[in-house]
Parts: structure tokens; sequence; C-alpha cells
């Protein structure tokens, strides 16, 4: 079960990846259409979605990912952070509008994390990041 975990991890990583940094380098994969609705991402939002602060949120899966794939208890308490932030933050970020491409990626991304965070707490793999590291 460990070698399926850390998989899922690496898909993780590879998910969150491309839909942050791949992505929007590559406009060509997006429409006309679609370019000029995700212009209003953001709309209505009760903070500055665009601030360095926010945009810093969306790193925290890395180094709780990085984390998990050495079984460090705190990565599994900051990736559940990530996922709480992300929830709340739908309340205060205003509309996101996003592509077909970047959907699919994101979705992608937050499914493996809900596994990896039942795996991580509720599946026999939760008594590996409970042991203290050796080493």
């Amino acid at each position: 079960m460990t070698k399926q975990f850390k998989i899922l991890i690496i898909a993780a990583l590879l998910f969150h990846g491309v839909g942050l940094f791949v992505l929007p380098k590559l406009p060509f994969l997006f429409s006309s259409d679609t370019m000029e609705l995700m212009k209003y991402s953001g709309h209505g939002a009760r903070i500055n979605p665009t601030h360095p602060i926010i945009y810093a949120l969306y790193l925290l899966p890395y180094p709780a990912l990085i984390a998990m794939y050495f079984f460090q208890n705190w990565g599994r308490y900051l990736l559940l952070a990530y996922i709480v932030v992300l929830l709340l933050g739908s309340f205060v970020l205003g509309a996101s509008i996003s592509g077909p491409p970047d959907t699919f990626v994101n979705f992608a991304a937050v499914l493996l994390d809900g596994a990896i965070l039942g795996l991580a707490f509720f599946s026999p793999l939760k008594d590996s990041f409970a042991r203290p590291s050796s080493g």
C-alpha cells in the first residue's frame, strides 16, 4: 500500500505543478472566448485574489506532499490546512473561471489530494505518520 500511496503523491505533485506553473504559460490551449471569460476570474472577491500572500497559499501542497512522501506527520496536517483554505477561500475569492484544460488538471489534483488525505488519516497508513522518523 505504501508504493501506491507514493504514486498518488507523485501524481498529485505533477497535477499541481502543471496547473500552477505550466498551463498559464500555454495560452494556446484555451479558446479566445475562454481567455476572455478568464479575465473575470475573481469577480466579486472580498479580498484581492492576486495578492502575493494568496498566491503563496497555492504553494502549500508542495511541501505538504513532499513531507507526506517521507511520512512526516506535519505534512498531512499542512495538506489538510490547504484543503480547508481552498474550501473557505471559495467564499471570499470571487468567481473561479477557468478553461477545460485548467479545470481538468485542477479537479484531478483536488481528487488526488482527497484520496491522499483519506489514506493518511483513515487507513492503516496513518500509523506510518504517527511514529517518529528514524534517521
